[in-house]
Order: structure tokens, then sequence, then C-alpha cells
């Protein structure tokens, strides 16, 4: 049983890193293609509106990997939060689906 803990632990480190990097490029790309003004053709829009839709599905990864592990004792502290999370990333899982459906 504290095998399955640790490896647990090491899971939710991993995708609150990747999530993290994940933020950090997505931020990057938003700001090269506005910066640079890419924006103003189609293609580079579609590609513009999947980054942010990836930022978006991102930032709620990370916000999740906050909130996993709450125990019973604080149920009623955190309940609504994770309901809301849960919400937060379907609604952005959604989002990316529809976006990738939309470029291609």
């Amino acid at each position: 049983k504290k095998m399955a803990n640790e490896t647990r632990i090491l899971n939710d480190a991993v995708s609150g890193v990747a999530n993290g990097a994940s933020v950090l490029v997505c931020l990057l790309a938003a700001i090269v293609v506005l910066c640079l003004k890419l924006y103003k053709k189609l293609v580079y829009r579609l590609a513009l509106y999947q980054v942010l839709s990836a930022l978006a599905l991102a930032s709620v990864g990370v916000i999740a990997t906050m909130f996993i592990n709450y125990g019973e004792e604080s149920r009623n502290v955190y309940h609504h939060i994770c309901i809301a999370i849960g919400f937060l990333l379907l609604y952005t899982e959604w989002m990316k689906l529809l976006f990738t459906m939309w470029v291609t």
C-alpha cells in the first residue's frame, strides 16, 4: 500500500509539472503570435485558437492537481471546488476537441 501512495504522489507531481510546462509554452506561443501580428491570417488565427484552448486545458489541469488529494475530513470544504474543477476540465477538453475539429 505504501508503494501505491508513492506512485500516486509521483503521478500527481509529473502531471502538475507537465501542465505547468504546457502553460508556459502556450503563453510563449500566444505572445509570439500576438507580437508578430500573425493573427491577421486565418490559418494563424486558427492556430492561435488551438493554442489558447490548450492553455485553458493546461491551466485547469494545474488547478486540478492542487486539489486532487483532499481527504474525507475536508470533504465539505473542497466538495464544491472539485465539482467546479471537474466541470471546467470537461468544458476545456470539449473546447480543445472543437477547435481541433475546426482546424481540420
